[in-house]
């Protein structure tokens, strides 16, 4: 636009100053040729503002300047004195246009600077309203994830279940760690030492887990005391899945891991897998290290409450029932059995000369001999039957649903476990036995008392009868 601009002054300018002075020449004394001289001269003034659009400032007064020669030209050709005005008002049109020029640039200038602080408030006022847009979406997850925190704390403080803590737990991590294809719960097993799957949970329920004692992500969670982020298992240096048996691997990319600590021990590992490469960040590691630290306090109460229990209805020596709970469950078999027309048989256990033992040997070694018996009598019964410590040396069975026939020949096999097992004190090996009586229901009684006493009645025959042996009511 520019360059058509300057050429478009360029040839106006020669074209006008060829025919003015052509005009000058040619009609030196005609009058009309002033007005055409008069009029071309205007031209000229327009075409100023032509040069000055394209050349500037400069090409501006270049063209004043020739345009101011050639109005001097012509005046002197023609004798023509006004067109001398022609010359001042070329240089008062200059000025007026080099002075609205520099007042229009400096007004455009100033309108782009306001312009341009206007773009960068603009700029600046949409940059903060998404980061408060993006502050205020992640207060609403946080407050949410609060809420579901504050509800799972309620719900833990409500049970004191082992397993419904454990059923809770699994659950809300799945909820509320996103992107959670799995979750698992591991306990450390006090006895073994080791860990133990207690629950797992994938989208569509249910999870089937091998590694029933975890795999090398839990091992370094176990063993490091941390927690774990790996965003990609194949590429993650610390671990070699090599190292994971076949039949142990499972579809996953990305893995969490807390330990659950009470009273400064690892007492299980809370993990969550995806199937996605990058699924977690460390956020979500936070928040399942929070969810690890309500569950180990959950489960560790759970635990205590289940040790209390046990410890009031079990003896502490043998760790066989005690006396009390006995009676409440033979009331309970007893009233079941005759409900559903089922044998209940009752065993019941005297050690032989057991008094002499302790006076020969001492009661450590009497001890030793009680807590061996509840062992056997343990490992005897099967899932349903209950094993008791009567009190003093006296022991008793409850086999529900099992009639005489194999109550005796459980009895026996007790009895004959018994006599077999060898104990070493003070250098000697020693050998108890024990009388047993045996009676059923209905058969020999058809209530609690009755059904004891008859029992009872059928040990002191074995026990009268030499000892070592086994009586039918």
């Amino acid at each position: 636009m520019k360059l058509f601009s300057g050429i478009l002054a360029v040839a106006g300018f020669l074209l006008t100053s060829a025919l003015i002075v052509s005009a000058c020449h040619q009609y030196p004394i005609e009058y009309w040729i002033y007005g055409v001289v008069g009029s071309l001269l205007i031209l000229i003034n327009l075409l100023i503002l032509t040069a000055w659009f394209a050349f500037g400032e400069w090409g501006l007064w270049s063209y004043v300047a020739l345009s101011s020669v050639l109005t001097l030209f012509v005046t002197l050709v023609t004798n023509a004195k006004w067109l001398n005005i022609q010359i001042l008002v070329f240089i008062a049109l200059g000025v007026f246009v080099t002075i609205f020029k520099n007042s229009m640039v400096s007004y455009i200038l100033s309108v782009d600077r306001q312009i341009g602080t206007l773009e960068e408030e603009r700029n600046a006022l949409q940059a903060e309203y998404s980061y408060m847009q993006g502050t205020n979406d992640a207060l609403k997850e946080k407050v949410i994830r609060y809420a579901t925190l504050k509800d799972l704390t309620s719900r833990l403080s409500s049970t004191l279940s082992l397993e419904g803590v454990i059923d809770i737990v699994i659950e809300n991590v799945s909820d509320l760690v996103e992107k959670s294809d799995a979750c698992i719960l591991y306990l450390v097993d006090e006895d073994a030492h080791e860990l133990a799957l207690k629950a797992a949970r994938s989208k569509e329920g249910t999870l089937s887990v091998k590694s029933k004692k975890g795999d090398i992500f839990d091992m370094w969670v176990l063993k490091q005391r941390q927690p774990l982020l790996v965003s990609d298992t194949d590429k993650d240096f610390r671990f070699n899945l090599d190292l994971v048996p076949e039949e142990f691997k499972r579809e996953f990319k990305s893995v969490i891991a807390a330990p659950l600590i009470s009273q400064k021990k690892v007492i299980g590992i809370l993990r969550v897998e995806s199937r996605d490469v990058e699924a977690y960040v460390s956020d979500d590691l936070r928040l399942l290290t929070t969810l690890s630290d309500l569950a180990a306090i959950a489960l560790e109460n759970a635990r205590l409450y289940r040790r209390i229990e046990e410890l009031a209805i079990s003896d502490g020596l043998t760790g066989l029932y005690c006396h009390r709970y006995f009676k409440e469950r033979l009331d309970e078999d007893v009233l079941k059995a005759i409900r559903i027309r089922q044998p209940l048989s009752l065993l019941m256990l005297d050690i032989d000369g057991f008094k002499g033992y302790n006076d020969k040997y001492g009661h450590t070694a009497g001890d030793i001999v009680l807590k061996s018996i509840g062992d056997i009598l343990k490992s005897s019964i099967e899932l349903g039957d209950l094993a008791a410590r009567y009190g003093g040396e006296e022991f008793v069975i409850i086999l529900f649903g099992k009639g005489k026939i194999e109550a005796r020949a459980l009895g026996e096999a007790v009895r004959r476990k018994i006599e077999s097992q060898k104990f070493v004190l003070r250098q000697v090996d020693t050998h108890v036995t024990v009388s047993i009586g045996c009676a059923s229901l209905p058969d020999d009684a058809v209530a609690r008392d009755e059904l004891i006493r008859s029992a009872d009645a059928a040990l002191y025959q074995a026990k009268t009868g030499g000892g070592n042996k086994i009586c039918l009511a």
